[in-house]
């Protein structure tokens, strides 16, 4: 039987993060939203059949994934800062476990069980690309053990640069992450949006 697919979230210190959503939301406001999404993104992956691990340079996020019942990964000194280099965290924890992966933004609010299947099962004989509406890299998936991760500002054109043989694979839920106030009013739109009412008030 194949093993599961290690499906690794970074995740940033809840009180720190979407601070492009300041002037809209409070920092309590944030850090209550995006730990919820948080939480609704490692179930739906859990969901779908993957070994969830949450990904953090943070020891409160990491003692909130292990209270979850997840396995936490610390980011590697020599790999880097930031996303890239958790991604390549990530990564050296999937090839150790001789698994393929996920790496999966942790602010997706429309991710379901279902959307993710089939991202899960072409990772396993593919590299997958799934971009985000804005152009940046919602999730990449695959089995290989090396990967040039580029992550930022427009970071999809430069995954799939660096790998034109990829399978690109573009769904609007998984496509939508929580970056600013407009992000936030397109997912509230969405019917499967509305449970982020509560979190806002």
């Amino acid at each position: 039987m194949s093993k599961a697919i290690l499906a690794a979230i970074p995740i940033k210190p809840f009180g720190v993060a979407k601070k492009r959503l300041a002037h809209r939301l409070d920092a309590k406001t944030r850090g209550r939203l995006g730990k919820a999404v948080a939480a609704r993104t490692a179930a739906a992956a859990t969901d779908a059949g993957a070994l969830v691990a949450i990904v953090t340079a943070d020891e409160g996020v990491a003692h909130w994934a292990r209270s979850l019942g997840y396995l936490a990964i610390d980011e590697l000194a020599s790999a880097g800062s930031g996303l890239d280099g958790a991604a390549e965290s990530a990564l050296y924890e999937a090839a150790r476990r001789q698994r393929p992966w996920a790496i999966i933004h942790a602010d997706l609010p429309l991710v379901s069980p279902a959307a993710l299947k089939p991202v899960f099962r072409a990772a396993r004989s593919d590299l997958v690309l799934v971009p985000s509406h804005d152009g940046g890299t919602n999730i990449i998936a695959g089995n290989r053990t090396t990967m040039r991760f580029a992550y930022g500002q427009g970071s999809f054109h430069r995954h799939f640069a660096y790998n034109p043989k990829a399978q690109v694979h573009v769904d609007p839920r998984l496509g939508l992450d929580l970056d600013t106030a407009s992000d936030l009013d397109r997912a509230l739109a969405y019917t499967d949006g509305r449970w982020l009412r509560s979190l806002i008030v």
